[in-house]
């Protein structure tokens, strides 16, 4: 298992050897073509050469991405089809997320899959984060590490979501709690 298999199974990964070397260069290189996502016009072929380049070519032609965004390692992402990403978006994606088909993200979200040892803090414990198909995530949302987001589900504004938010589930606040489920018939 190499260091980023390691770092999605969820096994703790010392910070300060030797086997974190390739993910200290991938955040390198990755800040490096964020740079470029960021800072050339949204739409030109040098933009889709920065996005090329930030996802080594594994971006799907689909994917709506405004900028700014910030994703620490692009490569532990996958994206479904036709996944709609707003802008200030933040991927603290080292642990792993996965966006399911007609994914919608406002702006101002933040996803977290790392977290730190207790007494250690050069000790990662990651858990990676999946987002179902057609569920919807509003401005300013947190989802915490190990959080599976159902499909359908309705994220609110503000929300932060420490744990499982169930298919069809509508949630909201600090922590966010289910508010209701969207029923059969609602559009």
């Amino acid at each position: 298992m190499n260091i980023f298999e390691k770092l999605r199974s969820g096994a703790p990964v010392d910070m300060m050897t030797e086997e974190y070397q390739p993910v200290i260069q991938e955040l390198i290189r990755a800040n490096k073509a964020l740079y470029h996502v960021n800072y050339t016009e949204p739409g030109t072929p040098e933009n889709a050469e920065a996005l090329h380049d930030l996802f080594r070519g594994q971006l799907p032609a689909d994917l709506g991405l405004f900028t700014p965004v910030q994703i620490d390692l692009p490569m532990q992402m996958k994206f479904g089809k036709n996944v709609f990403i707003n802008h200030s978006f933040t991927a603290m994606s080292i642990g792993g997320i996965e966006l399911g088909d007609n994914v919608q993200i406002g702006p101002h979200v933040t996803i977290v899959t790392d977290n730190h040892d207790l007494k250690n803090r050069y000790v990662l414990k990651c858990k990676g984060v999946r987002i179902g198909a057609n569920a919807w995530i509003g401005a300013g949302a947190t989802i915490m590490p190990g959080v599976t987001v159902g499909e359908n589900a309705v994220i609110a504004g503000g929300a932060v979501v420490t744990k499982d938010v169930p298919a069809n589930a509508i949630v909201g606040g600090n922590p966010a709690r289910v508010i209701r489920y969207i029923e059969e018939n609602e559009s």
